[in-house]
């Protein structure tokens, strides 16, 4: 505990020294190497550090809550707005209340080290802390942001404190969804599938699903307890749906139909590492 308090100190106090040498900087903007860059980004960079590994979240800001993780719905999930070790962010872009866009770019590590200053600094995330006493939410969607540096690994919600400014979490995911100066639309290659089995309801879309198409039998795949890896066509036809159509809809393949879900390892919030 002792060491733990020392790093977040520490922390506290490097950008607390940057700040006294600069002005309060905006959220910051995307640089295309760590060659050539400022004075202050290159402090940040020697005072910031973090597990370079692409399983390890440095940053992420989330909406969670409101529905169980491991229903088809949750497992279609992709957090608002992560940063990866491996310098990959990757974010949503809501387009309208049924269709939105995953994208993903490299930043550059002078990118990442100015954005957790941005933090520290400009929004005093240290400050804020999850509430020991945990209150009982059930089910409700709440507002989260983890930053994962120098060892400390913080956690905070929507009930830590920055409720009293209504702008604080926009602002926070909105600087991440902005690092970027080259959107990437993600559609993936593979991915986790799960199916299941539903009755006909009139009011939910059916797309057609067609097996000489993707190469395999929804049928067979809902028989599974576990979600089954699939590539290609498969993968792809599943991605686009679940970002395009309303969460309700359905695969009909002959005359059966199915809820159907695709995880990505590295941009699902829940998905499996790949095989």
């Amino acid at each position: 505990m002792f060491m733990r308090s020392m790093r977040r100190l520490l922390i506290v106090m490097s950008a607390a020294m940057i700040a006294a040498c600069q002005a309060a900087a905006p959220p910051p903007l995307p640089t295309p190497e760590n060659e050539g860059i400022s004075r202050a980004a290159a402090s940040n960079l020697a005072i910031i550090e973090w597990v370079r590994s692409p399983e390890n979240i440095i940053f992420r800001a989330d909406v969670e809550g409101g529905y169980a993780a491991d229903s088809i719905r949750g497992k279609r999930d992709v957090p608002n707005c992560t940063i990866y070790g491996d310098a990959r962010v990757v974010w949503v872009n809501e387009l309208d209340p049924f269709r939105r866009e995953v994208l993903y770019d490299r930043l550059a590590p002078a990118v990442i080290a100015d954005y957790i200053a941005y933090l520290t600094i400009n929004e005093r995330i240290y400050t804020f802390a999850t509430p020991t006493a945990a209150v009982p939410v059930y089910d409700a969607v709440v507002e989260t942001i983890r930053i994962n540096v120098n060892g400390i690994d913080q956690r905070t919600d929507g009930f830590s404190g920055w409720d009293g400014d209504d702008d604080w979490f926009r602002r926070v995911l909105a600087a991440c969804r902005s690092l970027s100066g080259t959107p990437i639309l993600f559609e993936p290659t593979n991915g986790w599938m799960s199916a299941i089995e539903v009755p006909y309801v009139q009011e939910n879309p059916a797309l057609t699903w067609d097996v000489a198409v993707t190469g395999l039998d929804l049928g067979e795949s809902a028989a599974l307890d576990t979600p089954l890896w699939v590539t290609d066509a498969a993968a792809v036809q599943i991605w686009r749906a679940q970002n395009d159509q309303p969460s309700r809809f359905v695969f009909q393949q002959g005359e059966r139909y199915f809820q159907v879900a695709l995880q990505v390892p590295g941009i699902s919030r829940n998905s499996p590492s790949a095989p």
